[in-house]
């Protein structure tokens, strides 16, 4: 006879008891008032492991018990919660017959049985909730540092336009009011060697400020960003870039415009590198609830497996790592001398906010 089937209770009731007591999904032992197990639920014997069978009498609960949430030294379990009447809420490991531990959330209660007590321990396994919890709060921090890097960038960007590019022309001003003087030729020679020099360094100054952070990308929008940046792009590396747009033309949360520029940018960037290609397509479409960008080329192509095995696709990973840290999709098709395709998608609300992202990762 169970422990359930003692229950003074009209039949009714004590075959709902039985049935809830068989089917709840959280972990329910029964424990005698010398700590052994009288009798588990299913949900118990699948969680430790042990059937009810081999438990009843034989295993005694601080063999599964290993440490409530609180407990700082073994002394703590003079004080534990199997000798008090009722313990609502609190954390602890329980250790499986494999050997395996892992977090459990409790309660307990002590109830009348025969001519002494029961206490009836209630487990429900946390293990998958924090694995969870650690990657959103993975999520949340990794994409906190992008944010402050895109912060920094921009105003690293700001200091080389506005510090350094306006002293470098100030220097070149100078450098061509000196010129109007009368000298001799070695003098106008090593006068002209210097303002070239400083033509040049005031250009890669300028190149490097839109590099780390395009300041039409804030003023004026994604697809115009991405416009100036391909004219940079033909003239560095004599590829062809051909941009289609369709669908409505608005502005997006800057999370979502700084992390399709950044995506396009590596897309181009690797396919000049690697692609052997004269020619890309970009493609932006936006349908209202979402918003798909697609980089193409007819290059020489890649095998993603071998890419991801040598450990030299960190660039790739960064990209899926962007798009899905605002709840969107990144597919990378590659076929050997037939080209690749990087097809990036992030569902947006009417605002052109991301809408499958925490709000806290969107300031």
């Amino acid at each position: 006879m169970t422990w359930l089937e003692n229950i003074d209770a009209d039949k009714e009731t004590s075959l709902l008891l039985r049935s809830i007591f068989q089917h709840l999904t959280d972990a329910i032992l029964v424990l005698d008032q010398d700590g052994f197990v009288i009798t588990a639920n299913p949900a118990a014997e699948q969680l430790t492991e042990w059937s009810s069978q081999e438990m009843a009498g034989k295993i005694h609960f601080c063999q599964i018990c290993r440490g409530v949430a609180t407990c700082t030294a073994e002394a703590t379990c003079m004080d534990c919660f199997t000798k008090k009447m009722m313990a609502p809420s609190f954390e602890m490991k329980v250790l499986t017959k494999s050997g395996k531990e892992f977090p459990v959330a409790a309660s307990s209660t002590q109830l009348p049985h025969r001519s002494s007590t029961a206490l009836v321990v209630v487990l429900r396994d946390m293990s998958e909730q924090q694995k969870a919890e650690r990657e959103r709060n993975l999520l949340l921090m990794t994409n906190y540092v992008i944010q402050a890097q895109e912060e920094e960038r921009k105003r690293i960007s700001r200091e080389l336009h506005d510090g350094v590019g306006q002293a470098l022309y100030s220097i070149l001003v100078g450098l061509n009011v000196i010129n109007q003087v009368k000298m001799d030729e070695q003098m106008s020679n090593h006068l002209a060697t210097v303002q070239q020099m400083t033509a040049r360094a005031l250009e890669e100054v300028k190149s490097l400020a839109v590099e780390l952070r395009p300041s039409a990308l804030d003023d004026l929008g994604l697809v115009p960003a991405i416009r100036s940046y391909m004219k940079r792009f033909e003239q560095i590396f004599g590829i062809e870039v051909e941009l289609d747009s369709k669908g409505t033309r608005r502005r997006y949360a800057p999370v979502v415009e700084t992390t399709l520029y950044r995506i396009c940018q590596e897309a181009m960037t690797n396919a000049a590198k690697y692609a052997d290609t004269d020619k890309l397509t970009v493609s932006i479409h936006d349908s209202g609830d979402k918003i798909a960008m697609c980089v193409a080329d007819q290059g020489k192509g890649f095998r993603l497996d071998q890419v991801e095995a040598s450990g030299t696709g960190l660039g790739l990973y960064g990209m899926q790592e962007r798009a899905s840290l605002l709840g969107g999709q990144l597919t990378i098709t590659s076929e050997l001398e037939k080209g690749t395709m990087i097809l990036v998608s992030i569902p947006l609300d009417e605002k052109g906010e991301p809408i499958h992202v925490d709000p806290r990762t969107n300031r």
